[in-house]
């Protein structure tokens, strides 16, 4: 369903576990199980609905993913400055742009970040515990 993997998307950013989000996931199904009415015209979009919920400081898979390439593409570029003073040309291993390396693993492991968050299973509980 995909209110539900936008609910548990926009819950990851807000830096809830996969348990709570699944117990947030769980509570919303029997609503509208009980009910009978959509999840999104009782909540509002998944959205709107986290935001109801306070942001924690834990950080997702993907926010981690995503930190790791930056943390990289800046070790690239201390090196390669610091390469130049020792006297080797970067350039001549890379080409003429030095820079466009770092550029790439900033954006490509952002763009995997997101996607790890964005393209996860919403969670289950069973039995009290995610699946």
């Amino acid at each position: 369903m995909k209110y539900e993997r936008d609910l548990a998307f926009n819950l990851r950013i807000r830096g809830f576990s996969e348990r709570e989000i699944a117990e947030s996931l769980e509570d919303v199904r029997s609503h509208e199980a009980a009910t009978g009415v959509p999840a999104r015209n009782e909540f509002g979009t998944a959205a709107e609905y986290a935001k109801q919920f306070p942001k924690r400081s834990r950080w997702s898979r993907g926010k981690v993913v995503g930190a790791v390439a930056t943390l990289l593409a800046l070790a690239y570029v201390l090196v390669t400055v610091l390469l130049m003073f020792v006297g080797v040309d970067i350039r001549t291993y890379v080409g003429p742009i030095s820079l466009m390396p770092a550029l790439a693993l900033v954006f490509g492991g952002n763009l995997i970040g997101f996607l790890v968050d964005y393209l996860r299973p919403a969670p289950r509980l069973t039995q009290g515990v995610p699946a």
